[in-house]
């Protein structure tokens, strides 16, 4: 048994056997019994094994994954906070996010000579068990156990370890969130050659966290990490670019910039590429859509549901020339699988439509209504529908109702219409009529049907509802911008 060198609470049990045994774990109390045969039943199993057939011997992988399942059986590792998984690009000397992706392939194996180095004081090792404490990686985590480490290692220069406890002064890891102290470490292993910290710093300063916000000094930072080839920097020096703060607005240098933090995969950098070529924000820009789908689908295949299922919608829409309901149902079902709320509302409207899919309203209705519960506008809407003229069940105009609301009371003149209209033969109380006639006054510019719907509701009201109903629509429109929520058409 060899036991952690700092709290020995957890240890790690190695029995070497020279045949291959099938051991059974149980739980007694607050105890794990590991039953392992005796020696002379282990000969006589290998013998019944090897009169029956070739016997395979364990490889050190067989041993490294049954070690790894008594180690999470007995310590479950809690899940790890962990600093945002972004492209970085290299230094002279390895950086924290490089040393955190090794820490998460450590196996059983590799944790005592780990130790060894780390007791003898070498910095790179001391860094790498400190980011296996963090992220529980086959030891219990222990950020104090971590902060101990890297202290250690940044004593002696390492840059990794000075960034991390950058990542975990500004991010409350193991501590109270120190802000001052995370600038002074990152500024330390920026001074040593590092990219992810001067991109930090500038983030800091771009975004007034722990320092006065000074979009001047976030420029620097950004620029000398995006230079030196930071994806992060190049894209977030994009987006200062794209807005205008601490430069002037200019989308072909934030495209500039874009461009190679794109070519390193990082998946925002593509998507904002894939939609100024689809919608480019100034005239001097050609829209592109084909070159928009190349973005998408980079990213699609990165797996981003955003770009699976703007690819759908594409395919659905023919924006590229002709539809393509196939295509379309192939990538808002990729995007539906990771829960992606508009690939969910793309993939019912296909089954509800029969495009690309048989028709089938049962499976439309569970999409719709995963979506919906989500907060998407059009599947509120859409469902709603399916609701109220009863596909795939029996009609439900209460339940049509209170979907039609959800989505009407976000913006979409669609579903206003539709729940005014619902409220306008309700032929019930006052607040129906009123709340019938304000829906069905804020449609007016964008459904014609409205007028004449409101013209009949008028005859039922008294001049005190109609003139309540007109201040509920005032107020409406002085409390919400008028931003219809995009569609797909059906």
């Amino acid at each position: 048994m060899s036991a952690f060198s700092v709290h020995p609470l957890v240890a790690r049990i190695v029995v070497d056997l020279s045949e291959p045994v099938d051991f059974k774990l149980r739980q007694s109390g607050t105890e794990i019994l590991i039953e392992i045969p005796s020696p002379k039943a282990v000969a006589a199993a290998a013998r019944v094994r090897k009169a029956a057939t070739v016997e395979k011997q364990p490889d050190a992988k067989d041993k490294t994954d049954r070690a790894e399942e008594l180690a999470a059986l007995a310590v479950p590792a809690p899940k790890p906070t962990e600093p945002e998984n972004r492209p970085r690009a290299g230094s002279w000397q390895v950086g924290a996010y490089a040393l955190m992706d090794k820490a998460k392939k450590l196996n059983v194996g590799d944790l005592e000579p780990l130790e060894q180095k780390a007791d003898a004081g070498d910095p790179d090792a001391q860094t790498m068990l400190a980011l296996a404490y963090h992220a529980g990686i086959l030891l219990r985590q222990d950020d104090s156990e971590a902060l101990r480490l890297l202290r250690k290692a940044a004593d002696k220069g390492s840059m990794a370890a000075e960034e991390s406890l950058g990542i975990f002064a500004e991010t409350g890891i193991g501590m109270k969130p120190a802000p001052s102290e995370a600038m002074n470490w990152y500024q330390r292993a920026a001074q040593r050659g590092s990219l992810d910290a001067a991109t930090n710093i500038g983030l800091m300063y771009a975004n007034g966290r722990g320092v006065s916000k000074d979009n001047g000094q976030a420029i620097t930072w950004l620029q000398r990490a995006a230079v030196g080839g930071d994806a992060s920097a190049q894209y977030d020096l994009a987006l200062m670019y794209e807005r205008g703060e601490g430069v002037p607005q200019d989308y072909k240098e934030a495209v500039r910039w874009l461009t190679p933090a794109a070519e390193q995969n990082l998946i925002p950098a593509i998507l904002d590429l894939a939609e100024i070529s689809l919608r480019p924000p100034i005239p001097a820009m050609n829209a592109d859509v084909s070159r928009a789908m190349s973005y998408y689908e980079k990213a699609a295949n990165l797996g981003s549901p955003v770009a699976q299922s703007a690819l759908g919608t594409i395919f659905m829409s023919g924006l590229n020339g002709k539809a393509d309901y196939d295509q379309a149902v192939k990538w808002f079902r990729k995007a539906a699988d990771q829960g992606n709320a508009d690939g969910e509302l793309g993939l019912g409207v296909s089954y509800a439509l029969g495009h690309g899919v048989p028709t089938d309203y049962e499976e439309a209705r569970r999409l719709l209504t995963a979506a919906a519960n989500q907060g998407q506008v059009e599947a509120q809407y859409d469902f709603g529908v399916l609701c109220e003229e009863g596909k795939g069940a029996p009609p439900d105009r209460n339940l049509a109702a209170h979907y039609y609301q959800i989505a009407a009371e976000q913006g979409s003149p669609k579903a206003q219409y539709r729940y005014g209209l619902l409220l306008a033969k309700n032929n019930g109380s006052r607040s129906d009529r009123v709340a019938a006639y304000k829906w069905l006054m804020l449609t007016q510019g964008s459904i014609k049907e409205s007028s004449a719907a409101l013209s009949n509701l008028r005859k039922s009201m008294s001049d005190q509802e109609i003139s309540e109903a007109d201040q509920e629509v005032d107020q409406w429109r002085l409390a919400h911008k008028r931003d219809d929520p995009p569609s797909l058409e059906h």
